[in-house]
């Protein structure tokens, strides 16, 4: 029976491998963020851009607009996401996001507003799962007094999104209301395979729900995960440690 004490030094070397991040450098340029916004009846609109405003430790801050362009077609799209480059925080891709929609005409519309942010993660052998958390809360109000009603639609309100896979769906309960009322948290997580993987490419959600007329609706919500070892591999870095410890008592 193989021991702790008789791991070969490359083995351990190689599950140590797993956990440690990989070293890579942080570009000059922000990663790519790109917000896509579609409403039935209207061209689909997109921004993509590098511009990110850095925050230091390798986050970046990002806000834009799209309104629409059809004539006598009125709604608008304002968003603030904060995303982290990879290349300084490696192994923990995360966008935190709020954004303000708002239907100024006088029918309901739907909406699909899709984010897609690049934040590559290279998995290292022995890294077979994934472990991703997503939250969804707001602000649902009238601008004219009248009654404002948001509701998800399908696949959800909220899917998060690895390498354009959904794995993760967040659809809160949200009551009609004549006076700005909070909706939310909804909470929900995923843990299993790298969709299209084994490396994580990008990371985003699309959202797709109705807003009644005359309605603002503000989204905050944040998506962030982690890389997670094989249990081999783990097993392999607890032996490592058992290994040293012995080592240590032993010149004691």
């Amino acid at each position: 029976m193989t021991t702790a004490t008789t791991l070969p030094i490359a083995a351990l070397a190689a599950a140590a491998s797993v956990i440690a991040a990989p070293s890579a450098f942080a570009g000059t340029v922000a990663p790519q963020l790109t917000f896509g916004v579609s409403v039935l009846g209207d061209a689909p609109q997109s921004v993509t851009s590098t511009a990110g405003v850095s925050n230091g430790s390798g986050a970046y801050t990002y806000a834009g607009s799209i309104a629409s362009s059809t004539p006598g077609s009125s709604w608008y799209v304002n968003w603030d996401l904060l995303g982290n480059d990879t290349s300084v925080l490696p192994n923990n891709p995360s966008i935190s996001t709020s954004f303000v929609v708002g239907n100024t005409g006088n029918t309901t519309r739907t909406f699909q507003v899709q984010v897609t942010f690049a934040s590559p993660v290279q998995v290292t052998p022995g890294v077979t799962s994934i472990d991703w958390w997503t939250t969804l809360s707001g602000v649902l109000n009238s601008s004219h007094g009248g009654v404002a009603s948001l509701v998800g639609l399908d696949p959800a309100m909220f899917q998060g999104q690895v390498n354009g896979v959904g794995v993760v769906l967040n659809n809160p309960s949200v009551q009609s209301t004549t006076a700005s009322s909070l909706f939310g948290n909804s909470v929900n997580s995923y843990f299993g395979p790298v969709p299209n993987g084994p490396n994580v490419s990008t990371i985003g959600y699309l959202m797709t729900f109705s807003l009644s007329a005359h309605s603002t609706a503000v989204f905050n919500g944040s998506w962030a995960g982690v890389v997670v070892p094989a249990p081999g591999a783990a097993a392999l870095l607890g032996a490592a440690g058992l290994v040293a410890g012995r080592r240590r008592r032993g010149r004691a």
